[in-house]
């Protein structure tokens, strides 16, 4: 693992939690960021907050990560937030392996092509 491949940011005052991915994704980057999500979810009440996933720089992951997209996707949906909203990836690949997790698990969320779409 090298550099770090996203950013948390929990903003308290207007009850939103921005993360954003880029580059590729190894099996281990996505084992630290579904445990540093995970404890970042614990300090809040999700059901307040809304949720924007900016994608937009990642890439296409090796076929063996799907597996960590699916679980991280479920982790979304378990959490309950007030709403989900994911920046769609601007990489055709990786934004059809998106789409095909987000259809296999009839995941609920919005999705945009654009910051200004995911903070209206």
């Amino acid at each position: 693992m090298g550099k770090k491949l996203y950013t948390i940011n929990l903003d308290i005052e207007k009850n939103i939690l921005f993360v954003k991915t880029s580059g590729v994704f190894k099996e281990e980057d996505a084992k630290v960021y579904i445990s540093e999500f995970q404890t970042t979810v614990n300090t809040i009440n999700p059901s307040k907050y809304k949720f924007i996933i900016d994608t937009s720089e990642q890439e296409a992951v090796e076929t063996h990560v799907i597996d960590d997209i699916r679980f991280v996707l479920n982790q979304y949906s378990s959490a309950h937030f007030k709403e989900i909203v994911v920046i769609n990836p601007i990489c055709p690949i990786s934004k059809r392996q998106i789409a095909d997790c987000v259809n296999e698990l009839n995941f609920k969320g919005e999705f945009v092509d654009s910051l200004k779409e995911a903070f209206k």
